[in-house]
Protein backbone atom coordinates (compact mmCIF):
# COMPACT_ATOMS: atom_id res chain seq x y z
CA UNK A 1 0.00 0.00 0.00
CA UNK A 2 2.79 2.32 0.83
CA UNK A 3 4.56 1.82 -2.25
CA UNK A 4 1.20 2.17 -4.27
CA UNK A 5 1.62 5.76 -2.72
CA UNK A 6 5.11 6.39 -3.30
CA UNK A 7 4.78 6.40 -7.26
CA UNK A 8 7.08 8.74 -8.94
CA UNK A 9 5.44 11.89 -10.14
CA UNK A 10 5.76 13.03 -13.81
CA UNK A 11 5.08 16.61 -15.04
CA UNK A 12 3.15 16.63 -17.68
CA UNK A 13 5.06 19.34 -19.93
CA UNK A 14 8.42 17.93 -18.75
CA UNK A 15 10.36 19.36 -21.79
CA UNK A 16 9.57 22.76 -20.80
CA UNK A 17 10.60 22.02 -17.54
CA UNK A 18 13.89 21.44 -19.12
CA UNK A 19 13.98 24.66 -20.92
CA UNK A 20 12.55 26.73 -18.05
CA UNK A 21 15.56 25.55 -15.90
CA UNK A 22 18.05 25.98 -19.11
CA UNK A 23 17.26 29.67 -19.35
CA UNK A 24 17.64 30.26 -15.45
CA UNK A 25 20.92 28.73 -15.56
CA UNK A 26 21.60 30.60 -18.79
CA UNK A 27 20.02 33.74 -16.48
CA UNK A 28 22.38 32.97 -13.68
CA UNK A 29 25.09 32.25 -15.28
CA UNK A 30 24.99 35.80 -16.80
CA UNK A 31 25.17 37.24 -12.93
CA UNK A 32 28.01 35.46 -12.50
CA UNK A 33 29.69 36.77 -15.27
CA UNK A 34 29.58 40.41 -14.11
CA UNK A 35 30.21 39.61 -10.41
CA UNK A 36 33.56 40.67 -9.06
CA UNK A 37 35.14 37.76 -9.73
CA UNK A 38 34.92 38.23 -13.35
CA UNK A 39 35.80 42.15 -13.62
CA UNK A 40 38.95 41.17 -10.89
CA UNK A 41 39.98 37.63 -12.86
CA UNK A 42 40.60 36.20 -9.35
CA UNK A 43 38.71 33.47 -7.57
CA UNK A 44 39.56 35.25 -4.06
CA UNK A 45 36.00 37.75 -4.53
CA UNK A 46 34.35 34.54 -4.31
CA UNK A 47 32.49 36.08 -0.89
CA UNK A 48 30.98 38.49 -3.25
CA UNK A 49 29.63 36.57 -5.87
CA UNK A 50 28.37 34.19 -3.47
CA UNK A 51 24.52 34.65 -4.59
CA UNK A 52 25.49 34.24 -8.17
CA UNK A 53 27.59 31.45 -7.40
CA UNK A 54 25.03 29.29 -5.52
CA UNK A 55 21.73 29.64 -8.25
CA UNK A 56 23.86 28.87 -10.84
CA UNK A 57 24.91 25.58 -9.11
CA UNK A 58 21.41 24.97 -7.99
CA UNK A 59 19.63 25.71 -11.50
CA UNK A 60 23.13 23.00 -13.00
CA UNK A 61 21.68 20.89 -10.76
CA UNK A 62 17.88 21.43 -11.56
CA UNK A 63 18.77 21.08 -15.10
CA UNK A 64 20.78 18.09 -14.91
CA UNK A 65 17.67 16.34 -12.88
CA UNK A 66 15.36 17.63 -15.08
CA UNK A 67 17.45 16.15 -17.95
CA UNK A 68 17.22 12.90 -16.37
CA UNK A 69 13.80 12.63 -15.82
CA UNK A 70 12.90 13.55 -19.57
CA UNK A 71 15.46 10.80 -20.79
CA UNK A 72 13.94 7.95 -18.35
CA UNK A 73 10.64 9.13 -19.42
CA UNK A 74 11.57 8.73 -23.22
CA UNK A 75 12.97 5.15 -22.39
CA UNK A 76 9.93 3.82 -20.51
CA UNK A 77 7.68 5.19 -23.32
CA UNK A 78 6.43 2.76 -26.16
CA UNK A 79 8.02 3.76 -29.68
CA UNK A 80 5.38 4.09 -32.06
CA UNK A 81 5.66 1.65 -35.24
CA UNK A 82 5.31 3.67 -38.33
CA UNK A 83 2.89 2.80 -41.18
CA UNK A 84 5.55 2.68 -43.47
CA UNK A 85 7.74 0.50 -41.32
CA UNK A 86 4.93 -1.93 -40.55
CA UNK A 87 4.34 -2.11 -44.64
CA UNK A 88 8.20 -2.73 -45.45
CA UNK A 89 8.11 -5.82 -42.83
CA UNK A 90 5.21 -7.03 -45.17
CA UNK A 91 6.20 -6.86 -48.11
CA UNK A 92 7.59 -9.71 -50.19
CA UNK A 93 11.78 -9.29 -50.99
CA UNK A 94 12.02 -9.43 -54.65
CA UNK A 95 15.33 -11.39 -55.72
CA UNK A 96 17.20 -9.17 -58.43
CA UNK A 97 17.19 -11.79 -62.30
CA UNK A 98 20.26 -12.78 -63.70
CA UNK A 99 19.72 -10.11 -66.26
CA UNK A 100 22.18 -6.85 -66.46
CA UNK A 101 19.45 -4.09 -67.22
CA UNK A 102 21.08 -1.99 -69.99
CA UNK A 103 23.80 -4.32 -71.06
CA UNK A 104 25.26 -3.48 -74.88
CA UNK A 105 25.50 -7.46 -76.34
CA UNK A 106 29.51 -7.59 -77.55
CA UNK A 107 28.39 -8.68 -81.22
CA UNK A 108 26.09 -6.38 -82.90
CA UNK A 109 23.75 -8.17 -85.15
CA UNK A 110 23.25 -5.09 -87.68
CA UNK A 111 26.08 -3.59 -89.96
CA UNK A 112 26.97 -0.20 -89.87
CA UNK A 113 25.03 0.44 -93.13
CA UNK A 114 22.02 -1.11 -91.56
CA UNK A 115 22.44 1.27 -88.50
CA UNK A 116 22.19 4.09 -90.46
CA UNK A 117 19.55 3.05 -93.06
CA UNK A 118 17.46 2.78 -89.51
CA UNK A 119 18.62 5.65 -88.31
CA UNK A 120 17.75 7.59 -91.41
CA UNK A 121 13.83 5.78 -91.77
CA UNK A 122 13.50 6.87 -87.90
CA UNK A 123 14.19 10.81 -89.03
CA UNK A 124 11.88 10.43 -91.85
CA UNK A 125 9.18 8.84 -90.18
CA UNK A 126 9.64 11.93 -87.30
CA UNK A 127 9.82 14.45 -89.65
CA UNK A 128 6.24 12.95 -91.38
CA UNK A 129 4.63 12.98 -87.86
CA UNK A 130 5.95 16.23 -87.01
CA UNK A 131 4.37 17.81 -90.65
CA UNK A 132 0.81 16.14 -90.04
CA UNK A 133 0.87 17.33 -87.09
CA UNK A 134 1.71 20.79 -88.24
CA UNK A 135 -1.15 20.46 -91.18
CA UNK A 136 -3.44 19.63 -88.28
CA UNK A 137 -3.08 22.99 -86.02
CA UNK A 138 -2.54 25.27 -88.61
Amino acid sequence: MASGAVERKQAEDIELRVIGNAFCLLIASTGLLAGSMTTNLSLSYWREDIMALAITVFMGVRLLRSLMDVMEQYQESPQPVSRHRAEAQERTQVQPEDVVTGQIPAVSSFSPDQVVEEVVKRIETQKADAAKKNKFTN
